[in-house]
């Protein structure tokens, strides 16, 4: 008779002691019936392995439950178990030898203090920011109590009810390194001094602690010291209700130290030495402290307060003078020497919209780009960029921003430079912003974002290519979760992390190797020599309403001429420009300053598309009739254009019975085609045409990259000069041209490369 029942299972052979591990079922022997293939029906079973070879049963079984936790004792022993429907076969592949693995001891390594430049700091001043970090191993994602207190060793005039000056909590990161900051106010600081007869420094000193859950918990009770309130340590009930909080009390005793924890093998802390306890020992049964740091210091309202780091910037007071040092050449970036200075500062600025390490995302952009951190690499599946980004991610972002990108090998994400693609990827990742606290979670969230936030549950199944699918009636498979883990799994061998017990899943252990690998690599990757770059202005984007978008972000006239020298008014419409001889010579459109294939050309106003070519003389040209005239008078009235330069025409009236072309020359690249100009395909406003650029031999070479931009009343104005044109910043509220980024671009001749 043919074998019925479970026929393979699968999960981790060494799970660390404490941390739930689930075991599945991945096959069922072919003659079992397909009502009975239910794990709900399968009995899983613990043996242990005894000294003369053989395996008895523990007695342990669940029914359904595959989920096995193996305590402290475990990592002595061998277990085997087994997963049945009708009986246990005691060996093969319904069997799982399993050998549990010690935790790793958590402990606080040191504590140190620090200003608010990041350097090291012992002596500070009132109103500034005293920075604490905690140096910890095997404490990742945990949290950490930090208290700040006063030190009174040699206070003859000591009040005990002052001892308590304030206490935070963090989390620990992904380095190991948990960080908080106490505001050294003058009022805060008085606080604690109010009983020393020499009010004009206080030394104090910060404990760092590390609380863990007994077991058994027992019920929380009235906290006795009112005057300080712990934060809550991990998984604490909340604290009842306390009465008269002005009055604090500093009960004797101490707080209960774990067996066998760093802190049971620590001497007493100074917290410990002058008899300070937090709460009454009912609350404590609650809770064990495992490990602890401290570290000393002293406040002098005489000493002068470290400068804070601005945005970009690191101020240092000199004799005097202030001097900045750039953010990207004081912040060591993995993996910066494959960016500039401004991608660099980008980096951390989004890391810090993010409330996530900036080490984070270069490293999860070094694995998607296999290293090379080239915006324009696409895969065989379309994904694109820094970090692969879909189709379908581009559609939620274009939704939820109002953008509108394209993946794949046709799209214009690939076109991007990295500096501006890293704008959408921030735009992706910012719905997950609060779940991106550890590395294996901030890659999940590109991976597979639905576990973003599983990174801690090392067993938790990503991908698994043997999961039963949901079909509709018509037997068409449903493309839902279940089939984006079966089809992902193939689609992802890099994780394939377990050799020859590859068993069809990915786990997040596995993922989660992977990327720290790339993280590893990363340190060595940092950038060591700086050519810091003055940031441009940032971007003055104007309203757009409903019917109108600007021509390019950020409108500005060009400051510079083709030649380099500062004349903004040769890039205006009219007879601005010169001749050889002197003489006026026409310009037939207005230059707007653009970054070659990296700033954005976009359609003005609902229309069809009736041009797209290149031309030798003025590059890439589109051309677009507009559908309402009478949008574009509207958009006039509202900008109110004066003439800036004596040379410059204002140009024809526009009429509403006129048609109206907009005409874009010197574009680097289009993202529309010739077939669309032959269909006259209809474009809104906000259509990405493609990238401003200097093609044409009218454009390439000079040193004032600009959108040429023309406002005509028919097709194609060449040779008409005024009489069919007009001036086209009537329609386009300008910014100033007077800006950094200009005074840089000037420096450099821009040569089209077709």
């Amino acid at each position: 008779m043919s074998k019925k029942g479970v026929s393979q299972i699968a999960g981790n052979l060494a799970p660390k002691v404490g941390e739930k591990t689930l075991y599945t079922v991945t096959d069922w022997y072919s003659s079992t019936p397909a009502s009975d293939r239910n794990p709900a029906l399968v009995t899983w079973e613990l043996f242990k392995k005894r000294s003369d070879g053989s395996f008895t049963t523990t007695n342990i079984r669940k029914k359904g439950d595959g989920n096995f936790t193996f305590g402290e004792v475990a990592s002595k022993n061998t277990y085997r178990l087994e997963a049945y429907l009708y009986e246990p076969e005691g060996k093969g592949a319904t069997t799982l030898d399993i050998t549990p693995q010690p935790a790793e001891i958590p402990r606080i390594n040191k504590v140190e203090l620090f200003y608010v430049d990041d350097s090291k700091g012992a002596v500070f001043s009132y109103t500034e920011k005293l920075v604490a970090k905690a140096q910890s191993v095997n404490l990742t994602n945990k949290k950490l109590v930090f208290t700040l207190w006063e030190d009174d060793a040699g206070g003859d005039g000591h009040h005990a009810k002052n001892l308590f000056i304030d206490s935070k909590e963090a989390i620990v990161d992904r380095t190991g390194t948990a960080t908080a900051e106490f505001v050294l106010t003058k009022a805060l600081m008085q606080k604690a001094m109010q009983g020393e007869r020499d009010s004009k420094e206080l030394e104090f000193y910060v404990t760092v602690e590390y609380y863990k859950n007994k077991k058994h918990a027992t019920r929380n009770t009235e906290i006795a010291n009112p005057g300080y309130k712990p934060p809550a340590a991990p998984s604490r009930p909340p604290a009842v209700p306390r009465s008269n909080p002005r009055t604090p009390v500093q009960p004797s005793g101490t707080a209960p130290k774990a067996n066998g924890s760093p802190a049971a093998q620590k001497p007493p802390s100074r917290k410990e030495e002058k008899g300070i306890v937090d709460t009454v020992t009912d609350w404590w049964n609650n809770l064990e402290l495992w490990d602890w740091g401290e570290s000393r210091g002293t406040v002098k309202p005489d000493q002068k307060p470290t400068a804070q780091k601005p945005d970009g910037k690191t101020v240092s007071v000199a004799q005097g003078e202030n001097k900045s040092t750039c953010l990207c050449k004081e912040t060591k970036l993995y993996w910066g020497k494959h960016f500039s200075c401004q991608e660099r500062k980008k980096i951390i600025q989004i890391s810090n919209r993010l409330r996530c390490k900036p080490d984070y995302l270069t490293s999860a952009m070094a694995l998607e780009t296999g290293g090379t951190f080239n915006p324009a690499v696409v895969n065989s599946l379309g994904y694109t960029g820094l970090i692969q980004i879909g189709s379908t991610a581009a559609t939620d972002i274009n939704r939820r921003k109002g953008t509108n990108i394209t993946a794949g090998k046709n799209g214009n994400l690939k076109n991007m430079s990295k500096l501006e693609q890293l704008t959408y990827v921030e735009y992706y990742l910012e719905p997950y912003k609060g779940k991106l606290n550890t590395l294996a979670d901030f890659y999940l969230a590109i991976l597979m974002p639905v576990d973003c936030g599983k990174g801690a549950d090392r067993n938790h199944v990503v991908f698994d290519k043997n999961i039963e699918l949901d079909y509709r009636k018509n037997g068409e498979v449903i493309k839902n979760t279940k089939w984006i883990r079966q089809k992902a799994y193939s689609q992802n061998p890099a994780f394939f992390k377990e050799g020859k017990n590859e068993n069809g899943r990915t786990y997040v252990w596995e993922i989660a190797e992977e990327i720290e690998k790339w993280y590893n690599r990363g340190e060595a990757n940092a950038e060591t020599t700086f050519s810091c770059q003055n940031s441009a202005e940032p971007v003055k984007v104007q309203e757009q309403n409903g019917n109108w978008h600007d021509p390019v972000d950020n409108p500005r006239l060009t400051k510079y001429n083709y030649s380099g020298n500062i004349k903004p008014s040769s890039g205006t419409y009219g007879w601005c420009r010169r001749n050889a001889n002197g003489s006026k010579k026409y310009h037939s459109g207005f230059d707007f300053f653009a970054i070659p294939g990296k700033d954005k050309v976009y359609a003005t106003l609902k229309g069809n598309i009736h041009q797209v070519r290149y031309s030798a003389t003025a590059g890439w040209i589109v051309r677009i009739k507009i559908q309402n005239v009478k949008d574009l008078l509207e958009q006039e009235k509202k900008v109110n254009y004066k003439i800036q330069f004596t040379d410059e025409l204002k140009g024809i009236n526009i009429k509403e019975t006129d048609d109206v072309y907009f005409i874009y020359m010197h574009l680097d690249s289009v993202l529309v085609t010739e077939a669309d100009a032959t269909a006259n395909k209809e474009v809104d406003a906000g259509t990405v045409l493609g990238y401003a650029g200097v093609s044409g031999s009218i454009a390439s070479g000079g040193r004032a990259p600009h959108l040429h931009l023309e406002v005509a009343t028919v097709l194609d104005a060449y040779g008409k000069g005024e009489s069919v044109r007009t001036n086209p910043a009537r329609f386009v509220k300008l910014n100033s041209y007077d800006t950094k980024d200009q005074d840089e671009a000037a420096k450099n001749q821009h040569i089209y490369k077709k």
